[in-house]
């Protein structure tokens, strides 16, 4: 059984002008560890609100846990849903742990306290301070604690580690995997943030301006990958040079660093080794290369094939 399934779902805004999610599909495995990924703007917070019944769809069937969702009747399938919203909203003066209390009686479930106060010592959060004089990290952590003080079925994140350290976003990765394997919940996670689809799930949907344009186990997606090639020229005029012939003879290429003796772009993997036989090959005449790099592909670089507009043309991009 699927823990989510979505099937041609489409959301207008402002009165029916602005489709915000345009006609998407996709199946999240029970069990599994989905990554939904995209800018700000894509569509992601908006599945994820008709997912829970927020919205109503204008189009389109939403299926969790088994249960086809009507908005204005099932709201019991809550209950099994862990939800940290990409925007937390708090009551201000209510200590942390009084609203962990309040967020259980809101599900109607028991709270395994030595959870959270295991969670919140390895989070470092002081349960005790009130929400209105914590940091935005810490905010953070209380809403984290409200997805997870519940064994729930199924959890969903909206950029979760948002206002995170990168210890904190580490650790949080391990307490949502051992809470995982407790409970044998499935974690839908959305976020614009690459490395974290990359290392945390199994299954990725690339979500554009509404639309999804890829859905794909990570490492089959990586498996379409783009080399990253860095270049370092002996001088300025060099590089310079090596750039014309890129962009001349390599359209498609993706440039994304440039500075006086320095290049870094992107090839597809058979573009790559041509452009190596052609810079061992050639008589550069002047064109000395003092050191060259070339990285394995990453999550990131593959996004950037489906978010350049118009496919680069030796573009810098930012």
């Amino acid at each position: 059984m699927n823990a989510i399934e979505v099937k041609n779902l489409i959301k207008y805004y402002d009165h029916g002008k602005i489709k915000a999610v345009d006609d998407i599909s996709f199946e999240v495995p029970q069990g599994s560890r989905f990554g939904y990924l995209g800018p700000n703007g894509a569509g992601k917070t908006t599945t994820i609100r008709c997912i829970l019944g927020f919205l109503n769809a204008d189009a389109g069937d939403i299926t969790i846990l088994g249960e086809k969702i009507n908005p204005k009747k099932d709201v019991k399938i809550r209950n099994r849903i862990g939800y940290l919203p990409g925007e937390l909203g708090l009551y201000k003066n209510m200590p942390a742990n009084e609203l962990i209390k309040y967020f259980a009686k809101l599900y109607d479930i028991e709270i395994d306290w030595n959870f959270v106060e295991e969670v919140s010592e390895r989070l470092k959060l002081d349960m005790n301070r009130k929400v209105g004089v914590l940091s935005k990290g810490n905010k953070q952590k209380v809403g984290v604690l409200s997805a997870l003080m519940g064994k729930f079925d199924l959890l969903i994140m909206d950029e979760p580690t948002s206002g995170l350290d990168p210890l904190m976003q580490s650790e949080f990765y391990r307490i949502v995997s051992e809470r995982q394997k407790e409970s044998k919940c499935t974690v839908f996670l959305c976020s614009h943030v690459l490395s974290e689809i990359e290392k945390f799930c199994s299954r990725v949907a690339i979500i554009k301006s509404g639309k999804i344009v890829e859905i794909s186990n990570v490492d089959d997606l990586k498996a379409k990958n783009l080399k990253h090639i860095e270049l370092i020229f002996k001088t300025p005029e060099s590089m310079k040079k090596f750039k014309s012939f890129l962009e001349s003879e390599y359209p498609e290429s993706i440039i994304k660093y440039e500075f006086l003796t320095q290049l870094e772009f992107l090839l597809t993997p058979i573009q790559a080794r041509k452009i190596l036989c052609e810079i061992s090959e050639q008589d550069w005449d002047g064109l000395p290369i003092k050191d060259f790099s070339i990285a394995h592909s990453t999550l990131e670089n593959i996004f950037l094939q489906y978010y350049d507009e118009g496919k680069p043309k030796g573009g810098k991009i930012a």
